[in-house]
C-alpha cells in the first residue's frame, strides 16, 4: 500500500526543488539534445549522410511536393524526424534552412498563430496535439501553397480522419541501414564481428537500435551481446530474479544500503510468494565496483527491464510495485535511481511506468511527487520518450490546483528545460501566474531559469 500524504509533507520547497534540478540537469546536460529552431543546410546533410530511404518514400516526396503540408504518422522511434528532414531536402526553397515548430501547439495555433515565410520549409517533431482537425490541416495546407512553402509534422500513432495530408510511416530494411551505415562511417574494409552483428541487426526493434549496434562496431566498442536474455533463458532462481529487478531501480547505491533495500523487498515479497531467498552466492549480472553495486555491462540494466517486462507477471510485479514506490520517501539519492529507473522502464512498457509509478509518485508525499517529475526529467534523454514526457508534464499543469501539477514543475525545470528550453519555460510561466503551491514553485524556477 502506499502511504496517504501527511500534513506538512505534501508541498515541495524552494530549496529541495532546487537542489534535485541542478543534481538532474547537471547529470543530463551532457546527454539531452535541445530542439533546435532552426537547422542549416549543412547540418541537415550531415544527418542525412547515412539515412536510408523507407518503402513510401517517392510517394511521400509527391504529396508533399503537391499539398506543401505532409504529417508523418507512426509508431516512436521509426525515423520520422530524418524522413521529414529528407522530405523537404527535396523541395524547392528560397533558402535551405529550416524552421523547428514547438511540438505543443493545436492545429488552429500553426493555421492561425504561427508567421510563415515566403519559400521556406518547417520541421514540427513528435506532435503532441490532443486531436487534429482535417479542416484546419486543410487549410494549412492552403496557406503553405500560397506561400510556396513546406511544413512536414511527425506525431506518434495511427492516422486520423485527416487522411489527406496524412501518412503513414515505417522504418527501412534494418539489414540495409546497418550496411549503408557501415560504408558510410565503417572504412573501406568491413569491421571484425560484422556478419554476426548484422543478424543481430535484423531482429532489432528500431533504426535507432540498428545504428547504435553499428556505432558500436565503427567504434570498435564491445558490441551489446545477448548475454541477459541467455541468463533468463536459464529460467534462475527466483531470489536472483529479484535481485536484478532491485538493482534496475536502484542502481549504483554504496553496497551496504542497496543489501538494506533488497532486503526489504524480500520481506515485501513474502506476502505474495513464500519460498527461499538470497543464498548469498556472487550473482552473474551484478558487481561492487568501488563500494557501489552495479550491473557488470551497464547496458544490462535497460535489458534487464526488458526482460522482466517480457517474462514476468503478478507474482514478481506486484511486489516490486510496492516497494519501487516506496524509494521515492528514502532519501534523494534512492529517490534518483527509482526515477531513473521507472524512466528506463517506460522505454519498455510506457503504461506500467506511467499507471504505476508516474501517476501514483505525481499524486503523492513531497517526495514522490519529486521522484514523479525527476523520471520524467530522466526520460528526456531518450528521443522516443522525450515528447511522452512533456505531454504528461503539460497534463499534470493543465489545472494549477492539480496536486500532480507541483510534479510537473519539477520535470519542467529539471530534464524537459534542456529538452524543450522555449516550451518549458512559457508554461512555467503560465503556471507561475496562478495560484497556489504550483504557482509558488514555478514563480521561484523562473527566477532562476527566466
Amino acid at each position: 500500500m502506499i502511504d496517504t500524504p501527511e500534513a506538512g509533507e505534501s508541498d515541495l520547497d524552494d530549496k529541495t526543488l532546487t537542489e534535485l534540478v541542478i543534481a538532474i540537469n547537471e547529470q543530463l546536460r551532457p546527454l539531452v539534445v535541445p530542439v533546435a529552431r532552426d537547422l542549416d543546410r549543412r547540418a541537415a546533410d550531415t544527418l542525412l549522410r547515412s539515412y536510408l530511404e523507407p518503402a513510401g518514400f517517392a510517394d511521400a516526396v509527391r504529396r508533399l511536393s503537391m499539398r506543401h503540408l505532409l504529417v508523418l504518422v507512426g509508431e516512436a522511434d521509426l525515423g520520422k524526424r530524418l524522413g521529414a528532414i529528407a522530405l523537404l531536402s527535396r523541395m524547392s526553397l528560397a533558402e535551405g534552412r529550416i524552421t523547428v515548430l514547438s511540438p505543443t501547439g493545436s492545429a488552429a495555433d500553426l493555421l492561425v498563430r504561427t508567421e510563415y515565410g515566403p519559400g521556406r520549409a518547417y520541421l514540427l517533431h513528435d506532435w503532441i496535439a490532443g486531436s487534429t482537425d482535417p479542416s484546419e490541416l486543410l487549410d494549412l495546407a492552403r496557406k503553405l501553397a500560397e506561400l510556396g512553402s513546406y511544413l512536414v509534422i511527425t506525431r506518434n500513432g495511427v492516422p486520423s480522419r485527416a487522411v489527406e495530408v496524412e501518412q503513414p510511416w515505417c522504418a527501412p530494411d534494418p539489414g540495409e541501414l546497418f550496411d549503408l551505415y557501415l560504408s558510410a562511417f565503417g572504412g573501406r574494409s568491413a569491421p571484425a564481428g560484422a556478419a554476426t552483428a548484422r543478424v543481430r541487426a535484423l531482429a532489432l526493434r528500431t533504426p535507432a537500435e540498428v545504428v547504435r549496434l553499428a556505432t558500436r562496431l565503427v567504434r570498435d566498442d564491445e558490441p551489446a551481446g545477448e548475454e541477459v536474455a541467455a541468463w533468463f533463458d536459464t529460467k534462475p532462481p527466483m531470489h536472483e530474479v529479484r535481485a536484478v529487478a532491485a538493482l534496475a531501480f536502484a542502481h549504483g547505491l554504496p553496497e551496504p544500503e542497496f543489501a538494506r533495500r533488497l532486503a526489504a523487498f524480500e520481506r515485501s515479497r513474502e506476502t505474495h510468494e513464500p519460498g527461499p531467498g538470497p543464498t548469498g552466492a556472487p550473482h552473474p549480472l551484478i558487481a561492487v565496483r568501488d563500494g557501489l553495486v552495479v550491473f557488470r555491462v551497464p547496458d544490462h540494466r535497460a535489458q534487464v527491464l526488458g526482460e522482466l517486462v517480457a517474462r514476468y507477471g503478478y507474482w514478481l510485479w506486484q511486489p516490486l510495485r510496492e516497494w519501487v514506490r516506496s524509494l521515492a520517501l528514502q532519501g534523494d539519492d534512492v529517490r534518483a535511481r527509482a526515477a531513473e529507473g521507472v524512466a528506463l522502464l517506460a522505454a519498455w512498457s510506457f503504461r506500467e511506468a506511467r499507471q504505476e509509478f508516474l501517476e501514483v509518485w505525481a499524486r503523492g508525499r513531497a517526495g514522490e511527487r519529486l521522484a514523479a517529475g525527476s523520471a520524467l526529467s530522466y526520460m528526456c534523454a531518450d528521443d522516443a520518450l522525450a515528447p511522452e514526457a512533456l505531454r504528461l508534464a503539460l497534463t499534470w499543469a493543465r489545472d494549477p490546483a492539480d496536486p500532480r501539477a507541483a510534479a510537473a514543475v519539477a520535470g519542467l525545470c529539471g530534464g524537459l528545460s534542456l529538452r524543450y528550453p522555449a516550451d518549458a519555460a512559457a508554461h512555467l510561466r503560465r503556471l507561475a501566474a496562478g495560484d497556489g503551491p504550483a504557482a509558488r514553485l514555478a514563480a521561484h524556477a523562473l527566477t532562476r531559469h527566466p
